[in-house]
């Protein structure tokens, strides 16, 4: 079966309270979410203390599934809506296949 790093690089909006908003929605609903998804086996989120871009958080996945697409768009459809407080300019995504030892 094919191993996948996700990298999910993202931030809240601005607003007054927002950033406390979206880390209990991410924390809470987001991640367990993404966790139920057959084929994600772990979830880990990280605050960025140093970096070139402009991302305040990275969500780390291990994924093992020989179906990348249909995961991919599970993780699109099954999730419950994203929080107002997600920032979407503030949103990117890497996807990597772990090399053949």
């Amino acid at each position: 079966m094919a191993r996948y790093l996700l990298l999910a690089l993202n931030g809240p909006t601005s607003g007054e309270g927002d950033e406390e908003t979206y880390n209990e929605w991410y924390r809470t609903t987001h991640l367990p979410d993404l966790l139920a998804l057959d084929g994600i086996e772990t979830a880990e989120r990280f605050e960025v203390v140093m970096s070139n871009t402009q991302w305040p958080y990275v969500a780390a996945y291990t994924i093992e599934t020989d179906d990348i697409d249909t995961l991919l768009q599970d993780m699109t459809d099954k999730p419950r809506p994203f929080s107002p407080t997600f920032d979407r300019s503030k949103s990117a995504f890497i996807l990597a296949r772990k090399l053949k030892d």
